[in-house]
């Protein structure tokens, strides 16, 4: 039995322990990705503690056949910062979902520099770029890129398929490479390909 599913199994006998121990290992990523739904630190501290409540309360509706706890996690993590936080994007047009399909690969960025953004003093100007990104490439984005998840795992928490998850994360860095570009923040991506 793998070390997680060991510790849910103690914590579902009443482990204080072995919850803690899946906290400490999960809170961050939560914690982040709430963040980025959100927008605001506070909600996104209020988002990680009742997804952590609803673990502690729910952990039969854990599946480990369908994915790791920290894809759960996330997931239930978007799921309540949606529906507390940002209601109307729980509807998704259909028209900006088409797209999807139609990559071209000029558009695709395989090598991102949001994190090492992230860790700078324009953290915040990511975080309001990042928010301007269509919501189902953000939360591709914030999946992956943020809290590190594989794209089946990010696959499992939107309810999409892995192309679908990869077509997004190629949109989603190039849209917000076009927002940092316009903010100063990045080279122009146009231009520089253009130049080179």
């Amino acid at each position: 039995m793998q070390p997680e599913l060991s510790l849910l199994a103690k914590m579902k006998q009443g482990d204080e322990q072995a919850f803690v121990a899946l906290y400490r290992r999960h809170k961050d990523a939560v914690y982040r990705f709430a963040l980025m739904c959100t927008g605001s630190p506070a909600s996104a501290a209020e988002v990680t503690q009742e997804t952590f409540l609803h673990f502690m309360t729910r952990t039969d509706q854990f599946d480990p056949t369908r994915g790791s706890i920290a894809a759960w996690l996330c997931g239930v993590a978007r799921n309540l910062a949606r529906k507390e936080y940002n209601p109307r994007e729980l509807a998704t047009d259909p028209a900006d979902l088409a797209d999807d399909a139609n990559l071209s690969e000029a558009h695709i960025d395989h090598d991102t520099p949001l994190e090492r953004l992230l860790k700078g003093e324009v953290a915040e100007q990511v975080r309001r770029a990042v928010a301007r990104i269509a919501p189902h490439y953000r939360d591709v984005l914030i999946l992956c890129e943020l809290s590190e998840l594989s794209y089946a795992e990010a696959a499992q928490v939107c309810g999409i398929d892995i192309g679908t998850v990869r077509s997004r994360l190629s949109r989603a860095r190039a849209q917000l490479a076009e927002r940092l570009a316009r903010q100063g923040i990045l080279a122009n991506p146009v231009r520089a390909k253009e130049m080179s």
